[in-house]
């Protein structure tokens, strides 16, 4: 059985309830390891491995050779399992390296700047004053905002696989949540939800028109350092942790499996933040 034969075998068999995006990533990546899908499995070598990560890092940047590496590594240790291969070549492969782009939080500078701008638009708002992410924003439905509990219930996200938009459950179980409507976000809310039915979609843009109105709106308030999209995200995580917000609840909030991923990537304290917070609640070690 070639490596080929076996990756598709792979996914019918013990891959099949996982999301179209993530089935859309796997696909994408499998082309990418070309190199060695006419290698039988029992003749794959750590040499021919690493050499075919080598060629994904090549062709499409660090960060995909290390998910090619993460798919290799689980699809051969299921084919141990399987019987089909008595040990996995990955044991003696090196795992590439992978600096990505650290997310941002906005300034206080940058964010009192931009402010204006973002409660003139309702999606941006929902990023911003709800930390929700892109795709749970684009599947939320005017009937998801419960302005009377002062809840937003995310059920659903809407992302592109293979060119189109699909429907489909949150990122993880963690991401089905009830996030609570902070009191900046209400009235923007309750004029964007006015006149509309329960089914509509509260942003029925595509993501890459999200993606440019954030940028337009960070020209507006001539912002000089633009942030991702995402960082709003990464923003309501920081200004939550320092209004005081129990660090569980924010868990909860922001849809996260675990609580390390919330403080060590979604929360971001430099000097200046500290100072600041000091000297808002007055430490003195006397």
């Amino acid at each position: 059985m070639t490596y080929d034969e076996w990756f598709i075998q792979y996914l019918a068999l013990y891959k099949r309830k996982i999301k179209p995006k993530t089935r859309e990533s796997y696909e994408r990546l499998h082309q990418l390891l070309a190199p060695i899908h006419d290698t039988a499995l029992e003749d794959l070598t750590p040499d021919q491995l690493q050499a075919a990560l080598i060629h994904v890092e090549q062709t499409a940047g660090s960060r995909q050779a290390q998910l090619a590496y993460t798919l290799l590594s689980g699809a051969l240790a299921r084919a141990v399992r399987s019987g089909h291969i008595k040990s996995s070549p990955m044991a003696a492969i090196d795992k590439p390296e992978h600096v990505g782009q650290e997310g941002r939080a906005l300034t206080p500078e940058d964010w009192e700047a931009v402010l204006p701008e973002i409660r003139q638009d309702a999606a941006l708002a929902l990023l911003a004053f709800a930390g929700l992410r892109r795709g749970e924003l684009l599947g939320l439905r005017r009937g998801d905002v419960d302005l009377a509990a002062g809840l937003i219930r995310i059920r659903r996200q809407r992302v592109r696989v293979n060119g189109r938009m699909v429907t489909t459950t949150p990122k993880s179980k963690s991401g089905v949540r009830d996030v609570p409507i902070l009191p900046e976000l209400r009235p923007i809310l309750a004029a964007a939800c006015r006149l509309m039915l329960p089914t509509a979609p509260l942003c029925s843009c595509a993501p890459e028109t999200l993606a440019r109105r954030w940028r337009s709106a960070q020209e507006r308030a001539k912002i000089r350092e633009p942030y991702r999209l995402h960082d709003l995200r990464h923003t309501y995580a920081t200004r939550m942790v320092l209004a005081g917000c129990n660090p569980r609840i924010l868990q909860y909030m922001i849809g996260h499996s675990t609580l390390d991923l919330t403080m060590k990537v979604y929360t971001h304290i430099d000097g200046n933040t500290a100072l600041q917070e000091v000297s808002r609640l007055g430490i003195s070690l006397h």
